[in-house]
């Protein structure tokens, strides 16, 4: 079965590594969010816990943005298995 040019079984692989350096720093900082609600919590700083959580939002959308597949991504994994057939 035919999708947009791509069989149903072919995984696509996001190669900018830029991107996978961004997710894993938005990893990072997460848990560094983590850290800032639990210790907001245990010193009942409540501007912490709010700026831990708001970190935390941002991280995990930075996280999904960064390993989203655009549609640049599948015309370049087109354009690359054209180049190999050729």
């Amino acid at each position: 079965m035919d999708r947009g040019g791509l069989r149903l079984t072919e995984y696509i692989m996001v190669h900018g590594e830029l991107r996978i350096v961004g997710a894993t720093l938005a990893t990072f900082a997460a848990l560094f969010g983590v850290a800032l609600v639990l210790h907001g919590l245990f010193f009942d700083l409540s501007n912490v816990v709010l700026y831990g959580a708001a970190t935390i939002g941002a991280s995990v959308v930075a996280f999904v943005v960064m390993l989203t597949l655009y549609p640049t991504d599948i015309e370049d994994q087109q354009h690359q298995q054209r180049h190999r057939e050729t």
